[in-house]
């Protein structure tokens, strides 16, 4: 079996988030939420992820941008690879889905949907400085970004500090238009 120098940074990455202390990663999820309240208004329709163990946001997350914008969607794993999206109704609302990730109930949207919203909020384990983002391998965000025109809506991933770095990529590979730390925001 070949490992691919993605492969081998992921591995890499995953590693440093699962050795942060309970304390350093609840000052950094805190500064999460901070950062992406400081980029919504009330008006806003957003997309967003539900952080999984060590992802940037920490629990808090979804529920600290429902209260600060007007819709929040949240992604469902649909078949052959495709995300599929949902309006976030509330901590009730979530239920595990095919991958066992909190999802909320409700109706579905293609992707299609997130070229009405206004900004989407993506994970990822790194982000280059020029804003290549590498995600957990899978290849759901890339799909769901493909079809839009880049910065309509922009596309800001959760990263820390020591993440933005260079990151191998391919063609298929779709750049963010920002990179939110638990330091701080910066636009492409």
């Amino acid at each position: 079996m070949t490992t691919t120098p993605k492969a081998v940074l992921r591995a890499q990455l995953l590693q440093s988030r699962r050795a942060r202390n309970p304390e350093q990663r609840a000052q950094d999820n805190k500064a999460w939420c901070a950062g992406v309240r400081a980029l919504l208004t009330p008006a806003m329709r957003v997309a967003a992820y539900h952080p999984l163990g060590t992802e940037p946001g920490g629990p808090e997350l979804v529920d600290s941008i429902a209260a600060a914008c007007r819709e929040v969607y949240l992604p469902i794993s649909g078949t052959d690879g495709q995300l599929l999206w949902t309006l976030y109704d509330g901590p009730d609302s979530m239920r595990p889905g095919a991958l066992g990730i909190p999802e909320p109930v409700g109706q579905r949207h293609s992707s299609a949907v997130l070229a009405q919203l206004d900004l989407i909020l993506a994970p990822a384990m790194a982000v280059s400085p020029s804003g290549m983002r590498l995600g957990k391998g899978a290849g759901y965000y890339d799909r769901a970004l493909a079809p839009l025109t880049t910065g309509q809506p922009p596309v800001v991933a959760l990263v820390h500090s020591t993440e933005v770095r260079e990151v191998p990529f391919e063609d298929h590979d779709r750049p963010v238009d920002g990179i939110l730390t638990e330091r701080g925001m910066s636009w492409m």
